[in-house]
């Protein structure tokens, strides 16, 4: 007997209600630890510099071109085993695990500052060298993120093997509603991300912490997304990592050292204080911000779970 959906039903959600959430969780739990365990050690192989206390970036890579296809092809498997440890409807599993696996592979580098201090030529004279190259730093940002959506192909893709027997609503053919909500989302989701990370990363006069600059970037998407999915209908899951991308982009073009700050700090060799939105790294803005926005799903029914609400409560 096939099973049905109401439109009101969640599909991650609808046969698995009692019996089955401990193991879709500890399915869950391995699928992301996998990915962890491949770009942790994996991962750094194809993406670490000559430096071992240089932070996680493609600048300082020699061959960044090489680098990303290798890690192209880590996230392919990253993601494709992470929705086959998952099960079926669990398609979006594997951008988050590609996403969690680069949040670990972050981990084993530094942070910006010190990509700043070394562009400065302290340690190496590069004077020709831009300290804080704005363009390359929004560039890798949104290299990150597309490597991150690979995983929604994948997951596509890995999903299609699984035979569920459940008749999936029929997609409508006018979507734009959905373009309309989605640009409203996006729009909360960076209005209040930006909130949060200004105010959780800490002032300018506090050092530049790997913990906080996850938890601010983590906890500014998901408050964001829990608002914005709130307030509109997003079905697609690409505005959340969307809003990423132009956070992220506002934060290096707009709140970045300027030249005269820069060209001070060279002549002195002192440190250069970042503002707060531009203390991360592109790796920890594309992989901890599509973290937080795509757990929110999760952390929306545990909350529901919490306070005993039906999905269908508004």
């Amino acid at each position: 007997m096939q099973a049905t959906l109401s439109p009101n039903t969640e599909p991650d959600l609808a046969n698995y209600r009692e019996g089955h959430a401990m193991v879709r969780k500890l399915r869950f739990l391995a699928g992301m630890s996998v990915s962890v365990l491949i770009f942790w050690y994996v991962g750094y192989w194809a993406a670490r510099s000559n430096d071992p206390f240089a932070p996680i970036s493609l600048l300082n890579v020699d061959q960044g071109v090489i680098a990303m296809a290798e890690l192209l092809g880590l996230a392919v498997v990253a993601g494709g085993l992470a929705v086959a440890v998952c099960g079926a409807r669990s398609s979006d599993r594997g951008a988050l695990a590609i996403a969690v696996g680069l949040a670990a592979l972050g981990l084993r580098g530094t942070q910006i500052d010190k990509l700043v201090l070394y562009r400065l030529g302290i340690g190496t004279p590069t004077a020709a060298v831009s300290p804080f190259p704005t363009a390359a730093l929004i560039a890798e940002t949104w290299l990150w993120l597309a490597l991150i959506a690979v995983g929604f192909v994948v997951g596509r893709w890995v999903e299609s093997w699984f035979d569920t027997g459940v008749a999936m609503p029929a997609v409508p053919v006018d979507r734009a509603p959905d373009v309309r909500h989605g640009l409203g989302g996006v729009a909360v989701v960076s209005l209040v991300a930006w909130a949060v990370i200004s105010y959780a990363m800490g002032g300018a006069e506090n050092p530049i912490l790997k913990g906080q600059v996850y938890f601010a970037i983590g906890t500014g998407f998901l408050i964001g997304s829990m608002l914005a999915n709130w307030l509109f209908e997003m079905h697609s899951r690409v505005w959340l990592l969307a809003a990423v991308a132009i956070v992220a982009t506002a934060a290096y073009l707009f709140a970045g050292p300027d030249a005269q700050t820069l060209n001070a700090a060279r002549d002195s060799g002192s440190y250069v204080i970042l503002r707060p939105v531009v203390r991360a790294l592109p790796i920890e803005y594309a992989a901890m911000g599509a973290v937080g926005a795509l757990l929110e799903r999760d952390v929306r029914a545990l909350l529901r779970a919490l306070f005993g609400l039906h999905p269908s409560d508004r």
